[in-house]
């Protein structure tokens, strides 16, 4: 008795040449027009919340108004790179959280929080926007 087994799914471009078949990307795409006004609106919203910071008077709220502007500065870095609006949610999640987090530390004198969040939140903007940036390059061999 012999099995039959079937080929793995493969698909053919214009030029004959297999491509590999990956999932495929569900949701509606992100705007460029949109991502840029997200980038300039939050990095101009952080730049004004950067201005305000060292004019208040409470250490607490000061410190707190400061880690919002680099959130909100970090979501404005990585929007142009964001390909879909699903995603744009997700990264405005977590940037919620990261911003509960944010007052946890402040206002909780935790400061290991606060240092560590200060430069998770930027590096994970940066990496996001690289990662987009990388997976956008065609590599010849």
């Amino acid at each position: 008795m012999s099995t039959v087994h079937a080929p793995a799914p493969t698909s053919h471009d214009d030029h004959g040449s297999v491509a590999s078949i990956g999932p495929e990307h569900t949701g509606k795409p992100f705007p460029k027009k949109l991502a840029g006004a997200v980038f300039v609106l939050f990095w101009l919203a952080a730049l004004a919340l950067w201005i305000i910071a060292p004019h208040i008077a409470d250490p607490r709220w000061g410190a707190f108004v400061i880690d919002t502007g680099i959130l909100l500065a970090s979501v404005g870095f990585a929007a142009p790179g964001i390909t879909r609006i699903k995603s744009f949610g997700v990264t405005l999640g977590f940037a919620a959280i990261a911003w509960g987090l944010f007052a946890l530390g402040d206002f909780g004198d935790i400061v290991v929080l606060s240092y560590f969040l200060r430069m998770f939140v930027p590096l994970l903007a940066l990496l996001g926007s690289l990662y987009g940036l990388i997976g956008k390059l065609k590599v010849w061999y």
